[in-house]
């Protein structure tokens, strides 16, 4: 995160989100409506859905910033991911119903162009959704925070959404096809059923414990190589757990150190990973001897073979004790 006015973003995101899209969608609703314009009425199913994304995104923001407790010892980051697994399926089936409805029209074939106010509002509704998608996105990169990247790939199909039904009022007024803003209706849909789908496999994957990116791990592995006393980076395991990713990893150490020296080291690599790798929620590093310092198996098996064989007779099959030792008694004294 670069800026403090980051977190003043998110924390404002939600609120701001919220008004604007319910003024979008009521407003495109009711002058689908009077307009008889289908794919207007489909476009504020976009903004509608961003309105449940902000409502969540505000419910989330509280829930996800609770700090651990004994029941939740691994935070309540998750929270995000399973909004946005509310806000897919949501959409889904608000999407079927619209497909469904879409599809009737347009097997009836009786077309009509809407009115021309249908025009006004897409294009306003495109200008406002472009400034709200690069809004959102900055939020999400610099916060990292799942709902807020949802919200911004719904801000992105809702500019694309408003072009096309801009594009398919100008076709049918002006290109002779009335039928086309009911094309257009039906391609709406369709994407928001991939964009639905979209989500809803973000989400579950996150639910799923998925591992961070792998640019995250090689970032980890040279940092965490780079500190002195590591001899060398053994495993790296990330998950994410909201905007946050968790980090365990387990380094070789030296054996000739203490341990209280070991423990020094992978503190300092906690130290060193938590202030430069972005978006660390928690960071726990292990330490154990390096493999090529401790003796080979082979090695400690003859150690022991001649612990065993001390004070028996080598020319016994059985391996007793010498003629010397058998049966010997010390001397009362």
């Amino acid at each position: 995160m670069r800026y403090a006015r980051c977190v003043v973003c998110y924390e404002m995101i939600g609120w701001i989100g919220l008004m604007v899209n319910l003024v979008l969608s009521a407003m495109k609703i009711f002058v689908g409506i009077i307009s008889g314009s289908h794919a207007l009425v489909a476009d504020a199913l976009y903004s509608a859905k961003d309105v449940v994304t902000s409502i969540l995104i505000i419910v989330g923001l509280k829930i996800s910033s609770q700090p651990l407790d004994e029941k939740h010892p691994f935070g309540h980051g998750k929270v995000e991911f399973l909004f946005s697994l509310v806000i897919s399926i949501v959409l889904l089936i608000s999407t079927g119903w619209l497909l469904y409805n879409v599809t009737s029209v347009l097997l009836e074939g009786s077309h009509s162009a809407p009115h021309m106010i249908a025009l006004w509002t897409a294009i306003l509704s495109l200008v406002v959704n472009l400034f709200f998608y690069g809004y959102s996105k900055c939020v999400a990169t610099e916060i990292n925070s799942p709902m807020v990247r949802t919200l911004s790939k719904h801000h992105h199909a809702d500019a694309f959404s408003s072009s096309a039904v801009a594009l398919g009022i100008i076709g049918s007024h002006y290109l002779g096809m009335p039928w086309l803003d009911n094309v257009v209706a039906l391609g709406e849909t369709v994407h928001l059923l991939y964009l639905g789908g979209e989500v809803f496999w973000e989400a579950f994957k996150g639910l799923m414990d998925t591992a961070g990116p792998k640019e995250v791990s090689r970032k980890i592995h040279e940092r965490a190589n780079s500190i002195k006393g590591v001899q060398i980076v053994e495993s790296i395991r990330t998950r994410m757990v909201g905007q946050e990713i968790w980090i365990s990893l387990t380094i070789g150490v030296e054996p000739e150190i203490s341990i209280s020296e070991a423990k020094m080291i992978a503190e300092r690599v906690e130290e060193v990973l938590a202030d430069h790798i972005e978006h660390v929620g928690n960071v726990n590093a292990h330490f154990r001897c390096t493999p090529g310092s401790v003796p080979e198996f082979d090695e400690i098996k003859e150690d022991m073979e001649s612990l065993l064989t001390l004070g028996q007779d080598p020319d016994s099959p059985d391996g007793e004790p010498s003629s010397d030792t058998k049966g010997a008694h010390p001397d009362p004294v």
